[in-house]
């Protein structure tokens, strides 16, 4: 890691894994098992890094941008770090139809790890902006169609998020307040699509 950051997260994986470039600055890590779903899942790695890259036009900083792909058991679907993005293997499909999640994890690139929030009830500022620019990259890959459904079903997961939390509930807002509250209890879609 040659871009010292705040160390408020470390990220550890250990097991039987491997290493495969998908060439120039993108690569992906897993177990033997995952490696040839892997890597058909992501043979356009570069091309979203790039598109990326054109979107928020500055360059990407942190070097080659590899994918950890997990069991399974992960409990996300994506976790953004430097140099390392975590994936879910359920997320591999034969259509790769959830490959808009290593696009969001992506964009984290810029808007979460090159600029981050100050704590937790700014949450918004990591994940709905890094949701506004996957669903403009998301556009220029696939058509604005393809950013339409996406925006869709965001706004229809943060409206059902906010009334189970309550319309009058600061985890409703892109603020919350936690008053002592455990910051997990918050997370939901309403700072990744109300935020963006």
């Amino acid at each position: 890691m040659r871009i010292p950051i705040p160390s408020y997260l470390i990220a550890i994986a250990i097991g039987d894994i491997s290493y495969q470039s998908l060439g120039g600055r993108v690569g992906i890590v897993t177990e033997p098992a995952l490696m040839e779903s892997s890597i058909k899942q992501f043979a356009s790695l570069g091309s979203l890094l790039d598109a990326a890259e054109a979107y928020v036009g500055t360059p990407y900083i942190w070097g080659v941008y590899n994918i950890l792909v997990l069991p399974a058991s992960f409990p996300y679907g994506g976790m953004e770090n430097p140099l390392m993005t975590f994936y879910n293997s359920a997320l591999i499909t034969d259509n790769k139809s959830l490959l808009y999640v290593a696009i969001h994890e992506i964009c984290h690139s810029w808007t979460g790890n090159q600029v981050t929030m100050k704590n937790w009830e700014d949450f918004w500022l990591n994940e709905g902006f890094t949701t506004f620019i996957e669903r403009h990259v998301s556009a220029r890959l696939y058509g604005s169609d393809f950013a339409k459904v996406e925006a869709l079903v965001g706004n229809t997961s943060f409206v059902n998020d906010m009334e189970g939390y309550g319309y009058n509930n600061s985890y409703s807002t892109i603020h919350p307040v936690f008053y002592g509250d455990n910051p997990d209890n918050s997370i939901s879609s309403v700072p990744y699509d109300k935020g963006a």
